[in-house]
Parts: C-alpha cells; structure tokens; sequence
C-alpha cells in the first residue's frame, strides 16, 4: 500500500512540474488601460514666477501603446471664474502620455486688479487610443489673488507672547497663519494660536492702521484643560470681558496686539485666566 501511494505520488508531482513548466503570463489587456488626474485640485497665487504642473497619468502594461489625452476647460457653476489667456495659459490641450505620467503647466497671469479667488476646471475629454478615463478626470484649479487689499498681512507669522504672568518663564511662541475671509476684504482668519487649529476672526483698519478681535472667540483646547477663549486683559491679569483685544499694524506686515488674554471658558476650569501677554507677530 504504501508503495503504491509514493508512486501515485510521484506520478502527481511530475504532472504538476509540467504544468508550472508551461505557465502562462498573466495579460494585461488594453480594456484595463486607464487615464486619470494624479490629483483633484492644484492651487496657485497669481503672481509665482514659476508655473505650476499637474499630472496625467496612463496606468497599463509596460508595452501599452502611449495615448494623446485631449483636455478641455470650464467654469460651470463657479462664482469666480478664470479665464483662459486672460488669467492663465495652458501648455497644451493635448498632451502625449506614455505608460506611467506625463504634465500639463498652468500658468498664472498676473494683473494688479483685485478681483479674487479664480476657478476653473481642467477636464480629460478624451484620449487617442479609446482608454478608459478614470472617475479623477476633472482638475479643479484654483488662482489665489494677490491684490487682497490686506495681503500686507496675509501669510505666515512668528509670534512672541510676552507673560504678564511670569514673563520669560511662561512666555510663550507661536507659529500662526492668516488668510483671507471671502465675504469681508475687511477681515482675516488667523489659525494656530497657541499650536491650535480653530480659527478666529479678525478685522483690520487699513486706514488706521489698527488690528480688533472681538472678545469671546474660541481657539480650542490648547493647553489641555478645556476650551480657550480670548479677551482684553489687564498687566494684573483681570480681563475686561466686554472689550475687544485691540492692537496695532505695520506696512511691512508686523501685528502688535497687547494685553492678549487668555480665560478657560469650559470644563472643571471654566473661568480660570491662563495668563496675559504682550504679543508681537513677525511676518516670515
């Protein structure tokens, strides 16, 4: 018996041997052949110097014949819409893409008229050799206006938070971005107060050069003991709760604001002051 079953066995063996001998490659048909945006969105200021690239790719085998990908341009349904050779050009709307990608450059035209933020969309239409289009065939690029009446003081600061509490132990420095708020060319939305992401408001006088935060805004749960909330505080650390914070400006982007104060609003402790500071936002 157990003879026969080491022969039966063998017998098996050699026959699977054959078989894997004569494997054939797995195909790659062109009907898996797919064309698509590397991304869905691209950004870019109206004033680079240097144009932007997206890209398109061709995914199939290695040997899959390269393809000519037709592109188009639309603004259906934006607000804002940019215009081509008036606010941008195009390298190509027809664009060689081989196995793996290939670009397409976008490049902003820049003008002095504040007009906002444009749209527009990039769109494959099509593609030479009939592969298939992938559902990321649409690029919603985006041209950020750099005529903002405030952009003296949009970007990215460094901001030293002087202590009333304890200056030069409970000092504190922060990185904080601001931009734009679309409805009001009066108003800036500030993030990263004390390494958090909620957003206040802030409004600026350009003409007198001055800075105002309404009191009662919330930044978060920066320190660990509950919600933040900002007031005008006094170098005894009292906050006048029904002041804004108010602060000064400088031409080349510096924010002064004093008297920054800092209330846990939430939590076992809500009411406690975190501290004051004397707060000095350098533009990078």
């Amino acid at each position: 018996m157990k003879t026969l079953i080491i022969k039966f066995s063998t017998l098996i063996l050699v026959i699977l041997m054959a078989v894997s001998c004569n494997k054939q490659p797995i195909m790659f048909g062109t009907s898996m052949a797919v064309v698509g945006f590397s991304s869905s969105s691209l950004t870019m200021r109206e004033n680079d110097s240097v144009p932007s690239s997206t890209k398109i790719y061709l995914g199939a085998a290695a040997n899959a014949d390269p393809t000519t990908v037709t592109l188009t341009v639309s603004t259906e349904g934006i607000d804002v819409p940019a215009v081509e050779n008036t606010d941008y050009t195009l390298s190509s709307k027809e664009i060689d893409v081989s196995v793996g990608e290939s670009s397409v450059t976008i490049t902003p035209i820049d003008n002095d008229v504040f007009t906002g933020d444009k749209q527009f969309y990039l769109i494959i239409a099509s593609n030479s050799k009939g592969y298939s289009i992938s559902d990321q065939d649409t690029l919603v690029v985006t041209i950020s206006d750099d005529e903002h009446p405030l952009k003296a003081w949009i970007g990215t600061y460094d901001v030293a938070a002087v202590s009333y509490m304890s200056p030069g132990n409970y000092d504190e420095a922060w990185v904080v971005t601001t931009s734009p708020v679309p409805d009001d060319l009066t108003e800036l939305k500030v993030v990263g107060i004390a390494g958090t992401d909620v957003p206040v408001i802030a409004k600026l006088d350009k003409e007198n050069l001055t800075i105002t935060i309404e009191p009662g805004q919330t930044f978060g749960n920066a320190y660990g003991y509950g919600t933040m909330g900002l007031y005008k505080g006094t170098n005894d650390l009292n906050l006048i709760e029904d002041e804004p914070l108010t602060g000064t400006l400088s031409l080349d982007g510096t924010i002064h604001i004093d008297f920054w104060g800092e209330k846990i609003v939430d939590g076992p402790y809500a009411g406690y002051v975190w501290d004051v500071f004397n707060t000095t936002w350098t533009k990078r």
